[in-house]
């Protein structure tokens, strides 16, 4: 039987989730530059800070909730799917927001959730 501080519980998780997951898209604060040489791009430097804001924030509650919930004994599957939900969600945008993936790599492409350097300059 779930009880209301269960409920609560699950679906504070839900929302941070789906606010982990989408407020870096709909809020972006993009910090971006992109050098270009006789019409080519050569260098390209990526930066989200809502993206990284809301992962880390997101990673620092679920550490504390986790805790919380394995001190008191709750720690449900349903609880450990919401957690690690939330922190695979979170390390995505941990990744995006910070831009490794596009200096790293030579991908290029239109529109990749800023993963890939853009195609068009």
């Amino acid at each position: 039987m779930t009880t209301t501080q269960d409920r609560q519980l699950t679906k504070r998780l839900g929302i941070a989730i789906a606010l982990v997951a989408l407020l870096p898209f709909v809020l972006p604060l993009n910090i971006e530059s992109r050098s270009v040489v006789n019409g080519e791009l050569t260098s390209y430097s990526y930066l989200n800070i809502t993206a990284l804001v809301a992962a880390v924030v997101a990673i620092s509650f679920t550490a504390r909730t986790f805790s919380g919930l394995r001190h008191e004994s709750r720690l449900t599957t349903t609880y450990k799917a919401l957690l690690i939900a939330l922190v695979v969600v979170s390390v995505f945008q941990l990744v995006r927001g910070s831009g490794v993936i596009p200096t790293v790599t030579e991908c290029t492409a239109s529109y990749s959730f800023d993963l890939c350097r853009p195609d068009s300059v």
